[in-house]
């Protein structure tokens, strides 16, 4: 009879089956102290073949048959739990060098593993779980100036009439960009860096200073300082001198000034316009004749080019002109077709100059509109002034 309740066979399928584990129970007990005292002993070494060994002799002693098949299998399990221990003992970290928690390299540059980081930065080729921060150091950021649009004086180059070659200066309140705090000065510069730049698309207006740009303006006691980009190119379509008036009308309106000096310069020195030097002082013309020639005879100041009217009610109109015997004409289109037309006086007549002011008896539709201001020839009836203003009644 099989008395090894471990593998079959042995017994005819009809025999009650024999328990047998009973009778073991002795052995059983007297393997489990060997081992027990064995392991007791052991110090960490290769002892596999010790352990073999000693259990072949084990079985020679007399402890054969049913024993052996105990034996074996626990001095085998016994050796890989000293094989395991020898290996972690081995293997086991320093306690004089504990591991580093990871922590972000000086970099900042997000490792691929958070304890194999290196100090430039490089990934390593470990997984990452955990991006460092980005931070690449101090860094100095200069905010750019605080500005705000505000209106200033605006002096523009046009003909008198559309294609006519008289050509003299027009005053618009235009909206541009002032630094902030505003002051005379940044004014100035944002007044001159309109009057310099590309006339308005819908005015009749030419640019005499292309390429150039106002750079500074100081304003001191008894001068305004210009600095510019460069001179006065060649080929422009206005005479010098009118260039020039345009800046100092400009710059003497923006700082409400208007008999304080200005100082045109080019930045690095040479020649403002031809035959006119860099430092010299540049004034308005002293007497109303002169003047005259320099300012056109018709300004609208309200409405501004280009603003938006309240609809359903009259449109408000003022200005300054410089007429024969002050006589101001007026006509308000609509898409070309005439919807009010109109005549006033200013307060004086030329050679001076003087304010006018009127208000349409209509009312206005909402749409766009042309307001045209203008100055008849007394000889002849013939056109001799304008100046026409886009808006838009809402």
């Amino acid at each position: 009879m099989n008395t090894d309740p471990t593998r079959p066979g042995g017994q005819s399928p009809d025999e009650e089956p024999v328990v047998i584990g009973a009778g073991l129970r002795p052995v059983e007990d007297r393997l489990r102290r060997a081992l027990d005292s064995d392991a007791r002993s052991i110090t960490p070494s290769d002892r596999l073949g010790a352990i073999l060994t000693e259990a072949h002799a084990y079985d020679s002693r007399g402890m054969a048959g049913r024993r052996q098949r105990w034996l074996v299998p626990a001095a085998a399990a016994a050796a890989a739990v000293l094989v395991a221990g020898t290996l972690w003992a081995v293997n086991r970290p320093s306690t004089q060098n504990p591991p580093v928690a990871a922590t972000s390299t000086d970099t900042g540059t997000p490792s691929a593993s958070p304890s194999t980081a290196t100090s430039t930065g490089t990934p390593s080729t470990g997984p990452s779980t955990v991006p460092t921060q980005t931070a690449t150091g101090p860094t100095t950021s200069i905010a750019p100036p605080a500005t705000k649009d505000l209106s200033v004086p605006v002096y523009y180059l046009g003909p008198v009439v559309s294609g006519s070659d008289d050509v003299r200066l027009f005053r618009e309140f235009v909206r541009g960009s002032v630094t902030q705090p505003s002051g005379p000065e940044s004014k100035a510069l944002a007044a001159l860096t309109l009057a310099m730049g590309d006339a308005p698309r819908s005015s009749s207006y030419v640019s005499a200073w292309a390429g150039v740009r106002p750079l500074s303006v100081t304003v001191d006691a008894d001068r305004i300082a210009v600095t510019l980009s460069g001179a006065l190119p060649s080929g422009a379509p206005v005479s010098a001198e009118l260039a020039l008036q345009q800046l100092v009308w400009t710059a003497q309106a923006a700082v409400g000034q208007g008999t304080r000096p200005v100082v045109l310069s080019v930045e690095g020195g040479g020649e403002v316009a031809p035959g006119v030097p860099s430092g010299r002082e540049h004034q308005r013309p002293g007497d109303e004749a002169a003047v005259y020639d320099v300012l056109s005879p018709i300004w609208v100041d309200e409405p501004a080019r280009g603003a938006v009217v309240k609809a359903g009610a009259p449109l408000t109109v003022k200005g300054i002109a410089s007429t024969f015997e002050a006589n101001v004409e007026w006509e308000l289109l609509r898409n070309g077709t005439s919807v009010e037309k109109g005549f006033t006086t200013a307060t004086m007549g030329a050679p001076k100059r003087g304010t006018y002011g009127f208000t349409t008896t209509k009312d206005l539709a909402a749409g766009s509109y042309t307001l045209r201001v203008f100055s008849s020839s007394a000889k002849d009836g013939s056109l001799e002034f304008e100046q026409r203003i886009p808006f838009t009644a809402r």
